[in-house]
């Protein structure tokens, strides 16, 4: 699951969503954005505030989702 799917799914905004896993608000948007992957301890963070299991959320690099 991406991580602003999984965001979403639970009406939180940015904000919400990093305090309630103490993640910087700009570090999950450039996240959201594929702009830079977490480090181990920043994805458990995430998934633990949106209470889903270890390893559910996939991070992709924006790198990977353009368009040659």
């Amino acid at each position: 699951m991406q991580l602003k799917e999984a965001r979403e799914a639970k009406g939180w905004t940015l904000e919400r969503l990093a305090a309630e896993s103490g993640v910087h608000k700009s570090t999950v948007s450039r996240l959201e954005r594929g702009e830079t992957q977490p480090m181990h301890g920043t994805a458990h963070a995430l998934e633990r505030a949106l209470g889903l299991k270890r390893g559910a959320l996939v991070f992709t690099s924006s790198r990977s989702r353009a368009v040659a």
